[in-house]
């Protein structure tokens, strides 16, 4: 049996939840409950050093990072295959997985923390604040978190954020005009890898914002809820405390969102 251990929310343990019913492989999932800070855990640390999710244990084997993860799964699982039959879908599938991990991952991660974590952040003390960020082992995530907090929907960052995030819609629109889906007619790894940055615009109330821009993109969004993979992989996940938190972000926010996209 694999264990995954995963975030309720976590965009990245999504990714690989999605995988795991779309091929139909029994896992138990681990929460690492993310806010609590239960990746900074001794323990889980010795699984996974860079203190994030999910981490999948398979007889004793450790994988860590989702697109590295879902090719493992592919690897050792491979029947029903997520990989697109024809070479030159593969190939624009794994453009979508390195677009999601270079530039989408950390835009999305950038907007949230600026929205809907900010204000728990703020709440914390001084000291408080400059302990949980020293416990990001990576320095550059760091240094982008702290401004995250510092300046919200105004910091540089985030701007840069919603921009990435414009261009990844444009582009996907662009790609579903010729098929089904993203990396060709099939169902693939590019949409375990890109349904939950869409899924997080859509629970932050701004997937609207494109509305009238990608309507292709809202057709497949659509398609993809409907699936059997997404209510066990997404929707099953969400605590009252997620629920709450997502409700809880400014109701302002779409119309500042807005107001980027209309600057850029």
């Amino acid at each position: 049996m694999l264990t995954l251990y995963d975030g309720t929310t976590s965009v990245c343990a999504i990714k690989v939840r999605l995988a795991l019913h779309e091929k139909g492989i029994a896992f138990d999932s681990h929460n690492i409950d993310l806010r609590a800070g239960d990746q900074f855990d001794p323990d889980y640390l010795k699984l996974n050093p860079n203190a994030v999710v999910p981490t999948l244990v398979d007889s004793g084997d450790v994988v860590i990072e989702s697109s590295v993860i879902l090719q493992y799964l592919e690897d050792t699982r491979p029947d029903p295959s997520l990989l697109p039959a024809a070479a030159i879908d593969r190939a624009r599938m794994r453009l979508w997985m390195k677009r999601v991990d270079d530039a989408v991952h950390p835009a999305i991660g950038s907007l949230t923390h600026a929205t809907v974590y900010r204000p728990a952040f703020l709440a914390l003390d001084e000291e408080g604040r400059a302990e949980r960020l020293a416990k990001i082992p990576d320095e550059n995530r760091r240094a982008r978190f702290a401004a995250v907090y510092e300046k919200g929907l105004e910091a540089p960052v985030v701007i840069g954020a919603v921009k990435t995030l414009n261009t990844l819609i444009a582009d996907m629109e662009a790609a579903l005009a010729d098929n089904d889906f993203l990396a060709g007619p099939a169902y693939s790894l590019a949409e375990c890898a890109v349904t939950p940055y869409a899924n997080r615009l859509f629970d932050m109330g701004l997937l609207g914002l494109w509305a009238m821009a990608a309507p292709r993109v809202f057709a497949w969004y659509s398609g993809i809820r409907q699936r059997a993979s997404f209510v066990p992989a997404i929707t099953d996940y969400l605590t009252d405390d997620d629920r709450s938190a997502f409700n809880g972000m400014d109701p302002e926010t779409p119309g500042r969102v807005k107001e980027i996209l209309d600057a850029a």
